[in-house]
């Protein structure tokens, strides 16, 4: 679980921000919401935040910055590339180094890992531990690069061990580690068993759900899983689409007629890949601006064949009709993939997810039922943070005052982050509007209408 997210120039994040998902132990509501002493003796986590602000005030730049460092972490970097870190632009920063540093629970140890780097080279680069049975803060590895790019490594004991031979091991994976990669990324490609946790945690449990993302394994996931057929299938039902069921349909792949607006490059790519497999393969090619799905499997006999997602309707007579899901509405599309986000809360375990935009093109009452559904369904590991700017869900009776996050972004264009639990007030106050009304930052501020000249002098703006 997130135990709190620092970061400093990155995007509109210009000073170090924090974010935290740790409970304030004076709010006595929902303390059913409370992992207790998840993050060590009383100290409880939160299982949903709640991020609000105006548009361009730095919401989705959070998220951003999360994927930055996730990606880095699991993907790396190429011997001459540039960090693809984006510095705050607005001011003399574009050398100054970014700051990004994650505490975290995984597996029944804390972590605290974090690195100082700009778009040339990592500068710090740190890990330290809590074990469960443990009290005391465990260094794992300290790196630091110079600006000549010389890099020096400490290793505390749950790295090194007690054995030369170990050391000396690490000493040349920290050789091999070039200025511009993370150690951690480097250790875990040299098979440095005792960091698979921290980064699997980047891969595996943190997951980031952009604003018009689809969810990738959507197909496969009715393919090969009924209880996901089952779980989608009833939240389509129970939130009034008028879909009784969702299914797949597998027909004769036709290249000319389904892969029209898809570059022919990327199709030819695909199908070499494709034939190759010596088994059945799936493999996704994504969506069209239209929202199109595209998903090819090769059979057992060697053919391939497109996988098409339906849903059903029921008629007058009860009988069930097939649409396609380009004939759905765009609201039911982006429902259908974030229902998936709601089934990973209660089926898997420890799941960091930010999902970025909740609310688009969801009806606020539905915007409410999801995220009363992913705190009541989740595993207790797991974590959902999203931005939305649906006031809807500024509700004591939904979410706790530590839940709720703002992001404002000052004059000089950079963003500062706080949360609800800063202010003092009372419990049966109505934070929606109170947000409107500017009592806690983090909305626009508009001018006079009339001066942007587009209104007749005979206009009577009263009526």
């Amino acid at each position: 679980m997130l135990i709190q997210l620092t970061l400093q120039n990155f995007l509109s994040f210009r000073d170090e921000v924090t974010f935290s998902m740790l409970g304030v132990n004076s709010d006595q509501k929902h303390l059913e919401h409370l992992a207790n002493n998840a993050a060590g003796k009383d100290r409880s986590l939160l299982p949903i935040a709640a991020i609000y602000g105006a548009n361009a005030a730095g919401k989705s730049n959070l998220i951003k910055a999360v994927k930055f460092a996730k990606d880095l972490v699991v993907e790396g970097t190429r011997s001459t590339q540039k960090i693809p870190v984006i510095p705050f632009k607005l001011g003399n920063y574009s050398q100054k180094q970014s700051k990004f540093e994650c505490i975290f629970t995984y597996q029944v140890i804390q972590y605290s890992y974090g690195f100082r780097l700009n778009r040339e080279q990592i500068f710090e680069e740190w890990l330290y531990g809590v074990p469960h049975d443990k009290k005391q803060e465990i260094m794992y590895f300290e790196r630091i690069t110079s600006s000549k790019k010389e890099t020096s490594l400490d290793y505390g004991t749950p790295l090194k061990g007690r054995s030369n031979k170990r050391k000396q091991f690490l000493d040349f994976v920290a050789e091999g580690t070039r200025p511009n990669q993370l150690f951690l990324t480097e250790a875990i490609d040299r098979n440095v068993d005792v960091l698979v946790p921290v980064a699997n945690w980047f891969r595996e449990a943190l997951t980031i759900i952009p604003a018009e993302a689809d969810y990738p394994g959507l197909e496969i996931g009715i393919l090969s899983d009924e209880s996901f057929i089952d779980f989608i299938s009833e939240f389509l039902r129970f939130s009034g689409t008028g879909i009784d069921s969702i299914s797949t349909e597998e027909v004769e792949l036709d290249i000319d007629y389904h892969f029209l607006n898809i570059p022919k490059i990327v199709i030819d790519d695909l199908i070499q890949e494709l034939n190759q497999a010596d088994r059945e393969a799936l493999a996704i090619i994504g969506s069209n601006s239209r929202g199109k799905r595209y998903l090819i499997r090769k059979n057992k006999d060697g053919k391939l064949a497109l996988i098409q997602l339906k849903t059903q309707h029921r008629n007058d007579n009860g009988n069930l009709i097939d649409f396609t899901i380009e004939e759905e509405s765009e609201g039911t599309q982006r429902l259908l993939n974030l229902i998936p986000t709601l089934f990973l809360l209660k089926q898997e375990s420890e799941k960091v997810i930010f999902l970025d935009e909740l609310d688009r093109r969801l009806h606020p009452l539905l915007s409410h039922c999801f995220v009363q559904t992913a705190i009541n369904c989740r595993e207790k590991s797991n974590q959902l943070i999203f931005t939305t700017h649906d006031t809807n869900l500024l509700d004591l009776d939904l979410l706790r005052r530590d839940e709720i996050w703002f992001v404002e972004k000052n004059q000089q264009g950079a963003s500062s982050l706080y949360s609800l639990a800063e202010f003092k007030i009372r419990p049966d106050l109505k934070v929606e509007k109170g947000y409107l009304n500017g009592r806690f930052g983090a909305i626009p501020f508009f001018g006079d209408p009339q001066r942007l000249g587009w209104f007749g002098c005979e206009t009577d703006l009263s009526v």
